[in-house]
């Protein structure tokens, strides 16, 4: 009986492998190990200490403790960066009713692709691709509520930031 129940675990784990699109994690793993690639994961408790560490407003402070990981991955290897375009990559394997298109700029040697999830009022994942000359992926994950995004408003100064409300 034990076997029956865990080979059918196992066709149901390998049936959803197969079912799942492209996703980030998929990039991080195949650019691993390339020459030029740089791979940086930023813990939650990291940006924790350093909000505790650093000179900063109530708002920039709130939103290094509302980060639960940053993962940076920058490639510039001439060869694999005309294989693959990050913001392309990105762009077509996330399905759009779980991220929200935030950004797309097209140039003719460039794409920059940002992404956002939002889940019950709060910005859980932001995705900010690059691709052409040079790849960059971003991923952050949080929980980012919209009343702090209006705080930063006031403490950047970026008047642009009071639409992010929107998302």
């Amino acid at each position: 009986m034990k076997k029956v129940i865990l080979q059918f675990l196992l066709a149901l784990t390998v049936t959803g492998l197969f079912a799942q699109k492209p996703d980030i994690n998929r990039l991080f793993v195949s650019c691993r190990g390339e020459e030029d690639v740089i791979s940086i994961y930023i813990p939650g408790f990291l940006c924790r200490l350093g909000a505790s560490l650093g000179d900063l407003e109530d708002a920039e402070r709130e939103l290094l403790c509302s980060i639960s990981s940053i993962r940076i991955l920058v490639s510039e290897n001439p060869e694999l960066n005309r294989k693959i375009n990050f913001a392309k990559e990105i762009h077509k394997g996330k399905p759009e009713d779980d991220y929200r298109i935030l950004l797309t700029v097209h140039e003719s040697d460039q794409d920059v692709v940002i992404l956002g999830r939002e889940n019950k009022g709060y910005i859980r994942d932001l995705i900010i691709a690059v691709g052409g000359d040079e790849n960059v992926l971003v991923c952050i994950k949080g929980r980012v509520g919209s009343d702090l995004l209006d705080a930063l408003y006031g403490v950047t100064g970026i008047e642009e930031c009071k639409y992010m409300r929107e998302i």
